[in-house]
C-alpha cells in the first residue's frame, strides 16, 4: 500500500502502523517525532497516533511541536 509523507510517496506493507511508515520514511524523522521534539498529523492536522494502523492513501504530515503544545 501508498502513504504519502510530507509530500513523498512511502510503498509499505498492509496493516503498517505510523511508526512504521517513519521509520520507513526517515530514520532521523522518526527519532524526532520519538522523542518528542515532532509530531505526526493527518491530512486535517489532527495528531496521529504512532500505534494507529493505516488502511493506504493516508497523507501523513511530520511538524514541529509548538513550545506551548503538551506532549501526548
Amino acid at each position: 500500500m501508498q502513504i504519502r509523507v510530507n509530500s513523498q510517496m512511502i510503498e509499505i506493507f498492509a496493516g503498517a502502523t505510523v511508526k512504521d511508515v517513519l521509520r520507513k520514511y526517515s530514520r532521523e524523522e522518526w527519532k524526532r517525532v520519538r522523542s518528542g521534539e515532532n509530531t505526526v498529523r493527518d491530512g486535517q492536522g489532527h495528531e496521529v497516533g504512532l500505534d494507529g494502523e493505516l488502511g493506504g492513501g493516508e497523507e501523513l504530515f511530520i511538524k514541529p511541536r509548538a513550545a506551548a503544545e503538551p506532549r501526548s
